[in-house]
């Protein structure tokens, strides 16, 4: 079972959270496992103080990685012989709940995009740019979606309540 917990983290706070009990400092994904004991006992107070206490008791239970969530929107998708697609292309927060559709809709296009092309054709370079024109405009918009929903839940926004906050 894999069961997520949003909450604001100010900036400042994150490279401590973020120290990994291996002595690495992660960036991007700190693993089940490396969370420092001060950091396992704060997570534990916090759900404590935050949670109900069903919930609590399943974040004490568990084996808690963290995962800082960045919007990271694509602004080129094709570029000489490859093409990005998915999350590879950029990702969008997880409240949009996308991912597989985002997947799909890149594949889709890009395969219509690149419908009747042989490899001893030259690359199909207008439908390639117009496929990554409307999907870079799609994935604009997703993205701010995300953050619309980010702030009327009060995520990632710095007037929201903030935890683990070391000031």
């Amino acid at each position: 079972v894999n069961w997520v917990w949003y909450v604001n983290v100010a900036e400042r706070n994150l490279s401590r959270l973020m120290a990994g009990r291996s002595g690495k400092q992660f960036v991007h994904f700190l693993p089940s496992g490396e969370l420092m004991p001060g950091t396992v006992e704060e997570v534990g107070a916090q759900a404590d103080s935050s949670l109900p206490p069903q919930f609590a008791r399943l974040v004490r239970l568990s084996e808690v990685f963290m995962q800082p969530v960045f919007d990271l929107p694509p602004y080129r998708m094709v570029a000489d012989h490859a093409a990005l697609i998915g999350d590879a292309a950029g990702t969008v927060r997880p409240h949009t709940a996308s991912g597989t559709s985002k997947a799909f809709g890149d594949a889709a296009g890009l395969a219509a995009a690149m419908n009747g092309w042989t490899p001893s054709k030259a690359l199909p370079a207008r439908g390639l740019e117009e496929w990554e024109v409307r999907r870079l405009a799609h994935l604009a918009r997703l993205s701010e979606i995300g953050i619309e929903l980010a702030v009327t839940s009060s995520l990632g926004v710095a007037n929201g309540r903030q935890f683990f906050d070391s000031e």
